[in-house]
């Protein structure tokens, strides 16, 4: 899945960019800098999760590209209502489908920002809770051309055997929504696109279950 070359107290890993239907050429590989304090066995994840979101990403494209509605979209369109397009994006947006196609458009750019190396270095910084327990944070930003993709993570939920890889990588693809310029009101998910989008990715882009609390979902988003 890439290399590891050590650079002061971070490790550069290289991340693959999978084959993808796309307008604009794709880099090869993305760069991330990993605090060297996260184990081996934590990197390990972190780099299934980074896959695992990029996997989620060349689905929607395929299935765009061959006409379809992607089940991203399809998933997105169902339970998300407000807060639908990024900051910095003008005009409105009729419903959960169409801002589902304008963040995975902007996730493009962002995958060629760091790439290519127009963006600031993507780094993953180790915070352990000293207070209010998290997962994966990611402050806010929304220039996809220049900011990077940089997030801080808790090295225990990485350690947690009751996370799955997929719940994680829901949290990271929650976490590079705020990156991307996408906002909810503090504490609330439940029909904002960030929160929805991201409890989508958890379920691997089922419908909800009944009985299933939202909660099981969204104490992995911060």
């Amino acid at each position: 899945m890439g290399d590891i070359i050590q650079q002061g107290t971070y490790r550069k890993i290289t991340v693959t960019v999978p084959d993808a239907p796309t307008e604009e050429p794709m880099p090869a590989s993305m760069n991330f800098y990993v605090d060297s304090r996260f184990t081996t066995a934590q990197v390990t994840r972190l780099r299934e999760m980074i896959a695992g979101v990029l996997a989620f990403w060349r689905e929607h494209q395929e299935q765009i590209n061959n006409g379809e509605i992607s089940r991203y979209a399809s998933c997105v369109n169902k339970y998300a209502r407000f807060n639908l397009a990024p900051v910095w994006f003008s005009d409105r947006l009729a419903n959960g489908r169409a801002a589902a196609d304008v963040q995975m458009a902007g996730f493009t750019t962002q995958i060629q920002a760091n790439g290519f190396n127009r963006a600031a270095r993507a780094y993953i910084k180790y915070q352990e809770p000293t207070g209010q327990n998290f997962t994966i944070r990611g402050l806010n930003a929304s220039n996809l051309e220049t900011n990077s993709l940089s997030v801080t993570v808790n090295p225990k939920a990485l350690s947690n055997s009751t996370a799955s890889t997929l719940m994680l990588t829901g949290s990271l693809f929650h976490a590079w929504l705020h990156r991307g310029g996408y906002r909810h009101p503090a504490g609330r998910y439940t029909s904002y696109f960030a929160g929805e989008a991201s409890m989508c990715i958890m379920r691997g882009n089922l419908n909800k279950a009944p009985g299933v609390p939202a909660s099981t979902y969204t104490k992995w988003l911060d």
